[in-house]
This record gives C-alpha cells, sequence and structure tokens, in this order.
C-alpha cells in the first residue's frame, strides 16, 4: 500500500483538470492507501467537492511560498518546488506527483543530495526537444544537449518516472541511450461535458473561430489578430474571432492595443476578447458553438490541451506546423498544419477549413483516453 500525494502549485491551463482525472482514480485505487492534495487556496477551492467526496486530504500551500513556486525566475521556481516535493517525500514516504515538471527539472538535476530512501517524486516534462520541421542550429543542439542531461540526471535524483507527453522523444537516439523519459499519452477532455452542451448559433449569425486558453505571445495571439485583418472581406463579414482566456501579465497592454488598432482598421470585423479564467465547463459550452479551434502557437515544442478538445469536439483545427503539435496534425490527420509564424498562412488556413475525420485521428484519439493517460 502506498501514499500518493499529489503536489500543485500552478493554477491555470490543464491544471484542475489533470487533478480531477488523477485524484479521482487514484482516489479509489486499492494500491494507495491514503491521498493528499498539496494546492494552492484556489484550487483546493475548486476542488473541494471532489476531495471531500473522496476524503482526499488537503494541504493548502502558504501563500508566500506559493508565489515563491509560481513568480520570479524560473530558478527560483524550481527550487522552491523542488524543494518542497523533496520535503513531502520526507514527510510522507510513497509516491509524490509534481504534474508540470519542467521548472524543478534542473534543480533536481543539480541536487547534490537524494530523494529520502522509500519515497519517490514523479512528474510530466511538458516541453522535451521535438525538432519536427525546425531548423537544427548549433543552438538547438546545445540546448537538446543541456535538456537531456538535465533529465537523466534529475530522474537519477527524483527515483520516480520521468514522463513526457511527447511520443518522439523516448524513442530518439538520445532517448533509449538515456532512458531518461516515458511515454505518456495525454488525455482528451471530459467529452461527457461537450456531450451535453447544444450548440448555439451566434445572434449575428457568423460563425465563430475560437483561440483560447492562456492567452500568451507563445500561443499565437498578434499573429491570429495580424491574420484577421489580412482575411478577405467576405470572410470577415461571415466570421467573429473570438479569444478566450486570461491574458498574460507582459500581453495584456500590448494585445489591448493591438486589439484596438485591429478594429479600427477592419471597423465591420468582429474581434472579441473573453480576458478571464474559464471553467471547462464553460470551455465546452464555447468549443462546440465554435467553427474554427485556432492553436497557432510560435514554434512550441511541447503539447497541447487546445488540440485535444478541438479533436474530441470534431472541430476543424489550425495549428503549427513544427514541435510535437505539428508532428502529431501531420502524422494523425488532426487538422490544418501550417506556419502560424506568419499571419498570411494563418488567413488562408482560416478561409480553407473543414472537417473530415480519417482513421488515423480515430486511432490517435482511442489512444489518449483518461483512463489511459492515469
Amino acid at each position: 500500500m502506498t501514499h500518493f500525494t499529489y503536489f500543485e502549485p500552478l493554477t491555470e491551463g490543464h491544471c484542475t483538470f489533470w487533478a480531477q482525472l488523477v485524484l479521482e482514480r487514484v482516489g479509489r485505487d486499492p494500491r494507495i492507501s491514503g491521498v493528499t492534495l498539496v494546492t494552492s487556496s484556489k484550487m483546493a477551492d475548486r476542488l473541494k467537492d471532489l476531495t471531500a467526496s473522496l476524503n482526499v486530504k488537503l494541504d493548502v500551500i502558504d501563500p508566500e511560498a506559493l508565489a515563491r513556486m509560481t513568480m520570479g525566475s524560473l530558478w527560483q521556481r524550481g527550487q522552491t518546488q523542488w524543494r518542497t516535493a523533496k520535503a513531502i517525500a520526507a514527510q510522507r514516504p510513497g509516491i509524490v506527483f509534481l504534474p508540470f515538471f519542467d521548472h524543478a527539472v534542473v534543480a533536481a538535476a543539480v541536487d547534490p543530495s537524494r530523494v529520502v530512501q522509500g519515497a519517490r517524486v514523479s512528474g510530466v516534462i511538458f516541453r522535451p526537444t521535438n525538432t519536427f520541421n525546425l531548423p537544427r542550429t548549433l543552438k538547438t543542439q546545445l540546448d537538446a544537449t543541456r535538456r537531456w542531461s538535465s533529465y537523466a540526471l534529475a530522474k537519477r535524483a527524483a527515483r520516480g518516472p520521468l514522463l513526457t507527453l511527447d511520443e518522439v522523444a523516448p524513442q530518439s537516439r538520445v532517448g533509449q541511450l538515456t532512458g531518461a523519459l516515458k511515454y505518456l499519452p495525454d488525455p482528451a477532455p471530459d467529452l461527457g461535458l461537450l456531450a451535453s452542451v447544444a450548440p448555439s448559433a451566434r445572434a449575428d449569425g457568423r460563425s465563430t473561430a475560437l483561440l483560447f486558453g492562456a492567452l500568451t505571445r507563445r500561443k499565437g495571439i498578434f499573429e491570429a489578430l495580424e491574420a484577421w485583418v489580412n482575411l478577405s472581406a467576405a470572410d470577415q463579414s461571415c466570421f467573429a474571432l473570438r479569444f478566450l482566456g486570461r491574458l498574460g501579465a507582459d500581453e495584456r497592454a500590448p494585445f489591448n492595443a493591438a486589439l484596438s488598432a485591429a478594429r479600427a482598421a477592419v471597423p465591420h470585423a468582429v474581434i472579441e476578447l473573453e480576458d478571464h479564467f474559464v471553467t471547462d465547463e464553460d470551455l465546452a459550452r464555447e468549443i462546440v458553438g465554435a467553427d474554427i479551434i485556432l492553436a497557432p502557437y510560435q514554434n512550441h515544442v511541447g503539447s497541447s490541451g487546445v488540440m485535444h478538445w478541438a479533436i474530441a469536439a470534431r472541430k476543424p483545427l489550425i495549428a503549427q506546423d513544427s514541435g510535437l503539435i505539428g508532428y502529431q496534425v501531420s502524422r494523425y490527420d488532426l487538422g490544418h498544419a501550417t506556419n502560424c509564424a506568419d499571419p498570411h498562412h494563418i488567413a488562408r488556413a482560416i478561409s480553407t477549413a473543414n472537417y473530415a475525420a480519417s482513421q488515423a485521428s480515430r486511432t490517435f484519439a482511442a489512444q489518449h483516453t483518461p483512463d489511459t493517460f492515469v
């Protein structure tokens, strides 16, 4: 029998969804003697009904400690998260799972001491080096060497498996040589949420192109905005562009300025912004009502929950043509992969978007289920 601690200092993106998936199943697993959720007060409040029903012990992180885990330099965040994971392991030998391990990986790699005997720390590496359709340069090769060295050393310190959502990384030559990462198929969203929502048409009769999630530069929000200006007048008149999610602190002022400029340049176009956190229930309604899902990441190397929502809802997806997203969209026929660094390419993809399920996309969806993930 093993105690399982779910340690989640983050609050945005996939955090709530993943915690629900894992806690629901782990809380009923006969191999687990007890479950503790270590998290922020915000996450604890979101999950209070679930944790109460499963008798999950809640350990709310002190606000000052939480700030050190989530703000400041990457090094500071990683050090604090890693030290906290080790402290938890010392208190409750068993399994400590840190979903997003990318911040802590370097701190774990350079830690001269080992995790307490009898405990294991595990987590997911979201951004391994995936060079699909990306140029190979000296900088990228040095970065890959640094990353893989960190993964191998961190796994030794953590004593638990380091998982990756990238199916390519463990199969690569260096992945096989180091054995540092194990593939974990990331899950599709809760299909029950999508099935419970009836699509509703917009009052203005337009179709919706939806870009959602954490609204940051790497999500391509500025490129999507410029693409809208580059659309034909006919497309601008029949589509509405909708941004849904919380703007990053660094992006808020420049994006609002760019949004005002775009609205002035094409006054007949409809461009909407909902700048706030969105629950999965509200997101499901938005996705079911959308006609196109935009994921114009800017050479992002990791996976994408946006992509999985689009696949689950059977919506046309426009995504980058590089990295893991580009590989999976191209390999499994999941949507339209294009050069999302160029707004003109995004505009052309919007004007020709359509959905057609293929056997490859159905195979992909069948492999990426919540049960397989957990």
